[in-house]
């Protein structure tokens, strides 16, 4: 027998709003409109958004 899988609609999600927000994080810089630094000190978070979201696309797929 073939399993049908439940597709999501936030598959692929991810990436395209990390780009996003990055883009606009540059721009905003380049624009004076943040301080460089604030955006250097929150680059570590990235990761941990990234690992997030995995994390929960995950869990929902085990759930349901």
């Amino acid at each position: 027998m073939k399993e049908t899988t439940k597709q999501s609609g936030t598959k692929g999600f991810t990436f395209p709003m990390i780009l996003i927000l990055a883009g606009l994080l540059m721009f905003l810089t380049r624009n004076g409109l943040v301080d460089r630094q604030l955006v250097l000190q929150l680059l570590p978070l990235i990761p941990v958004a990234i690992g997030g979201s995995l994390l929960v696309s995950r869990l929902r797929r085990k759930a349901g």
